[in-house]
């Protein structure tokens, strides 16, 4: 599962988000919150933010808003549901 999650943080660098700079853990409630929204559009305003946050990371609300400025395309969209699909297939197996 590691190696997916290090494919989506390349995946989302690649789409110039850069996520993992602000949160401690790529796969942390807040921030999969964050990456399903970001399938489902391309610009999240932040009172969008601040609603998937919470804990410690509201603290951070400006730099978040920075690195979410980005450009998620379909092909980033298309290979963040294949990497999120394949995380929940190995949990499912563990």
């Amino acid at each position: 599962m590691v190696a997916e999650k290090n494919r989506i943080q390349k995946v989302l660098e690649d789409a110039n988000i850069k996520l993992r700079s602000v949160v401690s853990k790529i796969d942390g409630v807040s921030s999969m919150r964050i990456i399903h929204a970001l399938m489902e559009k391309d610009d999240l305003s932040r009172e969008e933010i601040a609603e998937m946050t919470h804990g410690r990371l509201r603290s951070k609300m400006d730099l978040l808003v920075e690195a979410l400025d980005g450009r998620v395309t379909g092909h980033h969209r298309f290979l963040l549901k294949m990497h999120l699909d394949h995380i929940e297939f190995l949990a499912d197996q563990i």
